[in-house]
């Protein structure tokens, strides 16, 4: 295609994308000879290095494709936008979607196991976000990979009976081998329920993935699949800073509520209702006392404030008044338990409410538009969605 032909900036010159990608379909061929340092007038390196970088780090989340197309113009320009686009990679059992896979002829050995070149290996090692999709127990089996540079490490949940797991399909509860060997400063776990809130059930994912955690980022989806009401037993995070829970709708004017599929597929009469918050009250609880932000509770079906219907603003504001009643009364207990753990005297009652109201006090409660403007959500929603949200919501 000639550069005549590509879109163009206002003063009807391409723009420097177009032109970086047609750098070398363009330039005359040259008699093989001995390689010659590249001069100004003939390199794509008229800017400086660090400046291109630039440039081709702001396509990172909303244009990957191109930064695809880039790697393929020539070695010099793919030495730097491989590095920007393993910046962010994706760990899956399907082969289409895995950041891994080499998509070669010889990539399988004479036993049948795959395997993964050397220079892919290397530029795995830039990944700063890792997305791990859920997967059967025996997929992951002894295969482990550390990424030095990694930051942010996303789990792919699928919710069951038992509640959100990474082992789908799973009755060994094997812990994962592609997360034990991880220490990321910050986890999102998208797939979360608000039914059933626990790490001993959370089967793949390994308890010690909670220790170094900085950020932790919990991701309550729509499913079909509501499992059995079950809270208490989250894995202690001895370094978190920050928590995050947020209700997840593709769309500011959608209705977040859980499925009413039991675990054998078996459709429910359930309809929303308050008690369906307890798990999550008493998850708020015993979480440690650090900055932490609900988002998106607006969004919630009414019934879950014993309303029929109601506005955003007044969902949230019942939402946030019933946890407050049931977080400071102790009306929930631990392991699924109602009120106060039995001989609680009164002493060391009104202490725990002192402790309760301390933590309630440090939970804020803000919109998705909010939230989206102020903190950074990477590995917690795609960006096309947050367009839509920063675009439409009120």
């Amino acid at each position: 295609m000639p550069v005549s032909c590509l879109p163009m900036m206002i003063d009807g010159t391409p723009t420097l994308i177009n032109q970086l990608i047609c750098f070398d379909v363009h330039q005359p061929k040259r008699k093989q000879s001995a390689p010659s340092i590249p001069t100004p007038s003939t390199s794509i390196f008229r800017l400086p290095l660090e400046v291109m970088t630039i440039i081709l780090s702001h396509l990172e989340e909303n244009d990957r494709p191109t930064i695809a197309r880039l790697c393929r113009v020539s070695k010099d320009m793919f030495s730097i936008a491989a590095p920007i686009l393993y910046k962010s990679i994706f760990v899956s059992p399907l082969l289409a979607y895995d950041s891994r896979a080499d998509h070669t002829l010889d990539r399988f050995t004479a036993t049948g196991k795959e395997k993964t070149n050397t220079r892919k290996k290397k530029l795995l090692k830039n990944a700063e976000l890792v997305v791990i999709d859920s997967h059967h127990a025996t997929w992951c089996g002894h295969k482990s990979f550390k990424y030095p540079n990694l930051k942010t490490l996303v789990l792919i949940l699928t919710i069951n009976g038992f509640g959100s797991v990474l082992h789908c399909n799973d009755i060994l509860e094997k812990q994962c081998s592609l997360v034990k060997c991880l220490e990321p400063k910050k986890l999102v776990l998208f797939g979360m329920n608000m039914t059933s809130i626990t790490t001993f059930e959370m089967f793949g994912v390994p308890p010690k993935i909670f220790s170094n955690v900085q950020e932790l980022t919990s991701v309550a989806i729509m499913d079909e699949t509501r499992p059995r009401t079950v809270w208490g037993g989250f894995q202690e995070m001895p370094k978190l800073k920050k928590l995050v829970w947020f209700f997840h709708t593709t769309h500011p004017s959608m209705e977040w509520q859980a499925g009413s599929r039991d675990f054998l597929g078996l459709r429910r009469n359930h309809t929303p209702c308050e008690t369906d918050l307890h798990a999550l009250a008493h998850f708020l609880q015993t979480t440690p006392n650090v900055p932490t932000y609900v988002v998106n509770s607006g969004s919630l079906h009414p019934k879950y404030v014993g309303e029929t219907t109601a506005s955003k603003d007044r969902i949230q504001t019942k939402f946030v008044e019933y946890l407050k009643s049931i977080m400071l009364d102790g009306k929930i207990g631990p392991w699924c338990k109602e009120g106060w753990k039995e001989g609680t005297s009164e002493s060391e009652k009104e202490e725990k409410r002192k402790e309760y109201r301390s933590r309630f006090d440090n939970i804020h409660f803000i919109s998705m538009k909010e939230y989206l403007q102020n903190h950074d959500w990477s590995g917690e929603i795609v960006p096309h969605q947050a367009k839509l949200w920063l675009a439409l919501a009120i």
